[in-house]
């Protein structure tokens, strides 16, 4: 009888030991997988369960138009989506709502309690041995200028929305999933401005999966990092980049050092006290086996060299620029010349061009000391700055060229401040055919894609 009973208990907990860790994705029709060609396999949820592998189980608890609001016209908790999330007694929750609130018939008439039923959507997960299912709510997806409601109400009580769902996430002391960020930039993801195509599902599938697991890809400092680079003299020295949660990282900046743990969402960051101009610097980055080495590092003064043909005009191609080219040798100078790898020349790309251009993987550089060959290409305005400010002061000087000929001055704005701006948003209309966009540069762009 004892043996019997010790195999019972053997085969009961080995069966606890192989549960499935449930994980609830509750929201809206971008949740649901609205638009999607095979949505069982494109949505976000599907594609969660693909990343998390056979330990997980993920439940797709999304209902298209599903509002967070109580008394809006479709509330998420009036639908048998919210019931079957509550049956599933997930161990974690994934909410992504707020988009629908946006409406009208909502956001203007409710919006005081628009905390109160989310705090109340939260709690509602509380399993009956009081126990609490572990909640993550998340930034909304973006909504793009092309929704036919933009500029009626939708852009202000988006972003009024997203400052609500922060302040939840403060007051209950969950997590917040930032699910903005990395599609913002992305609107072709986005074919009726609100709904994401399978590559834009793929992206928050990837963002909640490094959520719940913590890995966001082990130690990567900022690509700023690297070799002969100059560091401002004079403020403080920040390090920073991304790991995985909760991995200690040890910086060491000659002979000082600074740890730190990364913060939930795989960011990391130190800071170093300031250092006089011209001291040579070395920075070691250590994390779980895995190190990065910077050296020929020297403290001075930053540049930013940015702009269009004028300033991206190279030095070589300058008036007497093949002998100031020969002649410039200089290790106080230090260049990161930011290099678009396609030009935008009336030419058409070819695929691999296109594909990395629909990634933003435009600009490329390293950090390099001013030789001949460094300099070459660079912007001859800002090579002659750079050398006459360093034989004046004697203070090594950092230029980082950041220039594209021909970029119309509103490129250089953000998404968000053209969004807000009264007349400056209507820039971002179908540029194939927008007059507030000169008629040579729509050409030459169609040309090139």
């Amino acid at each position: 009888m004892k043996k019997v009973t010790i195999l019972f208990f053997t085969l009961f907990w080995l069966t606890l030991s192989h549960a499935k860790i449930k994980v609830a994705c509750v929201g809206n029709s971008v949740t649901y997988g609205y638009g999607l060609q095979n949505r069982e396999t494109e949505s976000y949820p599907a594609q969660l369960q693909e990343l998390l592998g056979n330990d997980y189980q993920v439940g797709n608890l999304g209902h298209s138009g599903a509002t967070l609001l109580t008394k809006g016209h479709r509330p998420y908790t009036e639908q048998e989506a919210y019931r079957k999330a509550l049956d599933f007694k997930p161990d974690i929750v994934i909410i992504h709502l707020g988009l629908n609130d946006t409406d009208p018939r909502n956001w203007p008439n409710y919006r005081d309690e628009f905390i109160s039923d989310y705090r109340n959507l939260i709690n509602s997960f509380r399993k009956a041995d009081g126990s609490q299912s572990e909640v993550m709510i998340c930034r909304m997806t973006p909504i793009y200028n092309r929704h036919p409601r933009f500029k009626s109400g939708t852009r202000e009580w988006f972003w009024q929305i997203q400052s609500a769902i922060e302040k939840v996430a403060e007051i209950e002391k969950v997590r917040l999933i930032d699910l903005h960020t990395p599609l913002y930039r992305y609107p072709q993801l986005f074919p009726d401005a609100l709904h994401p195509n399978k590559t834009g599902a793929g992206i928050i599938a990837k963002t909640v999966y490094s959520a719940i697991t913590g890995d966001f890809g082990g130690l990567k400092p900022d690509p700023v990092f690297g070799d002969n680079m100059v560091l401002q003299q004079k403020q403080p020295i920040p390090v920073y980049g991304v790991t995985n949660r909760g991995d200690e990282i040890t910086v060491k900046l000659n002979n000082q050092t600074r740890v730190t743990t990364t913060d939930e969402n795989g960011q990391w960051k130190v800071l170093f006290p300031p250092m006089d101009a011209g001291i040579n610097c070395s920075i070691e980055i250590i994390s779980n086996e895995k190190k990065f080495t910077f050296s020929n590092l020297i403290t001075g003064d930053l540049w930013i060299a940015s702009g269009q043909s004028n300033m991206e005009f190279p030095l070589i191609q300058s008036e007497g620029g093949k002998k100031e080219t020969e002649n410039a040798t200089n290790s106080n100078i230090r260049i990161l010349n930011y290099q678009g790898f396609a030009k935008t020349t009336d030419t058409s790309w070819d695929t691999v061009t296109l594909e990395r251009i629909n990634n933003l993987n435009y600009f490329e550089g390293r950090w390099q000391k001013c030789t001949p060959e460094a300099v070459k290409n660079l912007s001859a305005v800002a090579y002659h700055f750079a050398k006459e400010t360093e034989s004046k002061t004697s203070i090594p000087i950092g230029i980082i060229q950041i220039a594209a000929g021909g970029s119309p001055a509103e490129t250089w704005i953000d998404r968000k401040t053209l969004e807000h701006h009264p007349v400056l948003v209507d820039i971002l209309n179908d540029w194939t055919k927008n007059d507030m966009i000169q008629g040579w540069c729509r050409q030459r762009a169609l040309k090139n894609i």
